[in-house]
């Protein structure tokens, strides 16, 4: 579904130049920064027609690289990770120029969001914003219970027990799109594995039937066969389970700080974040902080115009706008959030983590998504298997081969 369709801005004169731009809006406050920013950009550059589309997030996902190959858009949002690599390494997509990586770099952009889209040296994305994961929780209701935000598992797993005693399911997933249970994976296997081994995983190199893999079933399905999940909110969307904890029918869910823009105002002061408990103590604290980027397709007609429009985005504040409505951190050195804040604890959460992936979804080869998403979507239900999780998944990337052949 394309929202709102294509909003072309009159400029203040004529128009020598069109820029198209794609991107994706989950919110109305989302979708006024949008707008604003275009605004600013028009009137600072009236021979600039601007033409910007708005998707919502799934049909985008779905046809993202069509409309790479068929669109005509200059400048379009997209994810750094490997989705990012397959679209570059296609020859779908073109760098950013040596001179303006430079200009980034001397505006404080992170030398590791930029490093997040380098693909054989060139850098493909322009960091818009990022975000780290944790657990959402109100903090009255663990006042009031007299819980303090969990930095161990072994007081995590007392914080669970204390809630479900309490009468509150302690935990809530929406997975009916997979992804948010995807997070659930992400976490207990960097907690349980580390970042090199997940980062191998999520490339093929290593199988998901492996001894350690299980181990990151056989732990979740330690809470999931100990009731602290809420079974009603397993089917629902990720916003939708919300309002459980707005409710205090369910203590926590893990999610990254964007959720922060769906919350109502009369208790968005209200709400917590903290970081995904340590498992081991010689564990490094690896995080989950997905980077949202605009890329540049090499279908686009107008280079100089999103150019312009790069350098008006670095320079000119404008992202922090869209950066305050979506509950994000800001790839920008020297940018902080309001002391307290949702997005505080999110800049925290990713400043002193011992390393950075972008999400399940994202670092994963393509084919790998969908059949482990099923899988664990499949694994929140009872017997919740681990040996059936792994070995699903397993056979979907290898299937057997027909021909008399030993597996691939």
């Amino acid at each position: 579904m394309l929202l709102g369709g294509a909003l072309v801005l009159p400029p203040a004169a004529a128009a020598d130049e069109a820029l198209v731009i794609d991107y994706i809006i989950s919110t109305s406050a989302q979708r006024t920064a949008w707008i604003h920013i275009v605004n600013q950009f028009s009137a600072a550059n009236p021979d600039i027609k601007v033409i910007h589309h708005s998707y919502a997030q799934e049909e985008y996902k779905r046809s993202f690289t069509e409309r790479l190959h068929t669109g005509k858009a200059d400048l379009a949002f997209w994810y750094a990770g490997e989705r990012l690599h397959e679209a570059a390494t296609r020859k779908l997509l073109s760098p950013l120029e040596p001179g303006q990586v430079e200009f980034l770099l001397n505006k404080k952009f992170a030398p590791a969001t930029l490093d997040g889209t380098r693909i054989d040296g060139e850098v493909y994305g322009f960091p818009v914003y990022y975000y780290g994961w944790g657990f959402i929780y109100r903090k009255s209701l663990f006042k009031r219970l007299g819980i303090a935000p969990p930095r161990t598992w072994s007081d995590f797993i007392d914080t669970c027990k204390r809630l479900k005693a309490a009468g509150i399911a302690p935990l809530a997933v929406g997975a009916r799109h997979g992804w948010p249970a995807a997070g659930w994976f992400d976490y207990l296997n960097l907690r349980i594995n580390g970042i090199d081994f997940h980062r191998k995983l999520l490339r093929g190199d290593e199988k998901f039937d492996d001894a350690r893999v299980r181990k990151v079933f056989d732990a979740w399905g330690e809470l999931l066969r100990g009731g602290y999940f809420l079974d009603a909110t397993m089917g629902q969307d990720w916003d939708q389970v919300l309002p459980y904890v707005y409710r205090n029918q369910a203590g926590m869910v893990l999610m990254g700080s964007f959720a922060a823009a769906k919350f109502p105002a009369a208790i968005a002061p209200d709400m917590g974040l903290f970081a995904f408990p340590r498992m081991t103590q010689d564990m490094p604290v690896y995080e989950e902080a997905p980077l949202d980027v605009l890329v540049q397709p090499v279908g686009g007609k107008n280079p100089a115009a999103r150019k312009r429009f790069l350098a008006y985005l670095a320079e000119s504040g404008a992202l922090a706008r869209l950066q305050e409505a979506n509950q994000t951190v800001s790839p920008q050195a020297g940018s902080s959030a309001p002391r307290g804040s949702l997005r505080a604890a999110s800049h925290a959460i990713v400043n002193d983590a011992a390393g950075l992936t972008f999400f399940f979804d994202r670092d994963a080869k393509a084919a790998m998504v969908q059949p482990a998403f099923d899988a664990m979507r499949r694994f929140l239900m009872p017997p919740h298997d681990s040996e059936q999780a792994v070995r699903s998944i397993e056979r979907a990337l290898h299937p057997p081969r027909t021909d008399g052949g030993k597996p691939r």
